[in-house]
């Protein structure tokens, strides 16, 4: 689209003006749009008085301001076809008025403090004039009923007026002269379909509903075009980024603000011009969503780049093709390759895994470790129990209750969450638990990399990594194992059948892509063994942090652990046998003998008579 060009839904209004009674407006409505002419914006309200000349008398409404015209002549003869209609030729005594024009307001004139029912009755009487083709704008509709499904007395009664002007005349004449002749437009803008009463629209062929969308590309691109001079901007820091030509500026600031408003472009400005040190259009964008300039990507070093599959495997054991695709995953992101396959868009999320295999066998551990290398902090994986959305409306929770409900001022769990922490790795566990309803919510996640929450606030997805984590499959793996190429097929096909067969929502295996990453079962006896000694780290660190007290426990002793856990619960069944078999009895012993831990003493375990053995004694 040029610049010169209309958008598609300006172009809609523009021609249903001809044919309909009435239109709704909804959506991206309170915005700024430009007018065509130099720098100029203005509200939708006065866009459509500019743009609709072919009615000869246009007017606003608010129940803020009141009925305003375009000028002092349209009021007037606003004014005389009401006057002409009800018989009578001046208003009535005490009434002030307001052309909307600069100056005193000339008499005759239309009363500006007027309800809506009124200004609706005196839409249809003008209606009845010859030679005269009122438009109405009726602005802030949203605000205007309390419960759009069960309006009350007062609403009922300008909602008839208002359906009695869409409906026209009793007896009306279909033929050239009369269709030549046009007839009244009402305009309802509200900021959303639900804040509508259904009654206006539903069943009624005179009316078109237009959603109103934020600026396209080729709009956002238009504005930067114009702006760029306003802006305060520095070459993008983008990894191999050279020469910065104006054109790839304006480019990049287009594809980064996807989904923001005019308003929000006119904010960006402003937010370059108050920091003391230009910005590449990156940062400028993530100061203004995430209130921080600071990517964690960004500040990744090709060095550590280098040493993401090494880091990974120190926390994960015995999955290398798991840890190969996230950090693949990872340098692709860092690259600003991500989703790059589907749309030159950058709001996808940066990566999105979906982890499959038996229980225990570091699905969970595999995110938190991508999370502290990316974040630096394994917070930064903010995990989902998906089983406790396994209910229709479970979806509310997530993206929080629509308006009139409990917990509408809450919003979100998930929204507030990104909100809270933009940069994360977000761990949905067990996603197959969850209801159907609610895995849809992540279509538009994944596809748009935002999400609008009950308030009807975005939360911003592009920043942060998903991570899906299921069993499905586990229980119908043979008790004898596979192969790992069968290991994998049959993990793969059990998602398949999932989401196609059970959910019926192939939509969302699409989604996914080759991003399903089976885990490996964890039955290697070194690898067990591996595990085994990591876990039993932290508790050795514990018992030199507090008493200075030495951990050792003896191979005999890891043997017997390992043979106390059940290799079909891989690595949670290790830590199962660990704190039956190891912490149980040595909390035991260690409270016997508090008095006795001081600095310099060894913790010795050992093996006799089947069971675990402590010994406490001089290093």
């Amino acid at each position: 689209m040029t610049v010169t060009e209309t958008p598609a839904w300006l172009s809609t209004v523009a021609r249903e003006a001809h044919v309909r009674a009435g239109l709704v407006l909804y959506g991206n409505t309170r915005d700024l749009f430009w007018t065509g002419i130099n720098a100029d914006y203005m509200s939708l309200d006065r866009l459509l008085v500019g743009r609709l000349t072919q009615f000869t008398v246009r007017a606003t409404w608010d129940r803020v301001d009141g009925l305003r015209f375009g000028d002092d002549a349209q009021g007037r003869r606003w004014a005389e076809a009401v006057a002409a209609a009800l018989g009578s030729d001046t208003p009535a005594a005490g009434e002030s008025y307001d052309y909307g024009g600069a100056g005193p307001a000339p008499t005759p004139s239309v009363p500006q403090r007027l309800d809506l029912a009124e200004v609706l009755a005196q839409y249809r009487a003008v209606l009845t004039q010859p030679g005269v083709r009122p438009l109405l704008v009726i602005d802030w509709s949203h605000l205007l009923v309390t419960q759009p499904a069960h309006p009350d007395a007062n609403e009922r009664e300008w909602m008839l007026q208002l359906g009695k002007a869409l409906v026209g005349e009793p007896t009306q004449a279909i033929n050239s002269e009369r269709l030549g002749s046009g007839g009244g437009l009402l305009v309802v803008i509200s900021a959303s379909l639900g804040a509508v009463p259904p009654a206006i629209y539903q069943g009624e062929p005179r009316v078109r509903l237009v959603p109103v969308p934020p600026p396209s590309r080729a709009e956002r691109r238009a504005f930067f075009d114009r702006h760029l001079d306003d802006l305060k901007v520095a070459p993008s820091n983008n990894p191999g980024s050279g020469q910065v030509s104006r054109a790839s500026t304006v480019d990049s600031l287009a594809e980064l603000s996807d989904q923001l408003t005019t308003s929000d472009l006119r904010q960006v400005i402003l937010l370059s011009r108050s920091v003391e040190v230009p910005l590449a259009p990156d940062q400028l964008l993530n100061l203004y969503r995430f209130g921080d300039e600071r990517s964690p990507w960004e500040e990744l070093s090709e060095e550590r780049l280098t040493r993401v599959d090494e880091e990974l495997a120190s926390r994960v054991f015995g999955q290398p093709d798991a840890v190969t695709h996230v950090a693949t995953m990872i340098v692709r992101a860092w690259l600003g390759l991500a989703g790059l396959q589907h749309s030159a868009r950058r709001s996808k999320p940066k990566g999105t895994l979906f982890f499959v295999g038996p229980t225990g066998v570091g699905k969970t551990e595999l995110a938190k470790a991508c999370a502290e290398f990316l974040f630096g902090d394994e917070s930064a994986c903010i995990r989902f129990d998906m089983s406790e959305y396994n209910h229709e409306h479970s979806d509310q929770r997530l993206v929080g209750a629509p308006p009139g409900y409990v917990g509408f001022e809450e919003g979100g769990q998930l929204t507030n969450a990104v909100r809270a922490r933009p940069f994360s790795v977000l761990l949905f566990d067990e996603v197959e638990k969850a209801h159907g309803r609610v895995l849809d919510k992540f279509l538009q996640i994944l596809e748009d990399g935002r999400l609008t929450d009950g308030r009807g606030e975005t939360a911003w997805f592009s920043e942060t990594v998903i991570i899906f984590t299921s069993n499905i499959g586990a229980a119908t793996l043979p008790a004898d194992g596979v192969s790992e190429g069968a290991h994998v097929d049959h993990f793969r096909s059990a998602v398949e059948d999932h989401f196609v067969r059970h959910l019926g929502r192939p939509e969302l295996l699409n989604r996914l892509g080759d991003n399903i990453v089976v885990f490996q079962p964890v039955s290697d006896p070194e690898m067990r063994r591996g595990i085994l000694q990591k876990k039993l780290q932290p508790l050795g660190a514990h018992l030199r942090e507090r008493w200075g007290v030495t951990l050792a426990v003896g191979d005999e002793a890891l043997e017997h652990l390992i043979a106390q856990a059940r290799v079909s619960h891989g690595g949670r069944g290790l830590l199962n046998a660990v704190e039956r078999e190891l912490l149980n009895p040595l909390a035991r012993f260690l409270f016997v003998r508090h008095d006795k831990l001081t600095a310099g003493r060894t913790v010795a375990v050992s093996v006799d008579a089947g069971q675990l053995e402590f010994d406490l004694h001089e290093r």
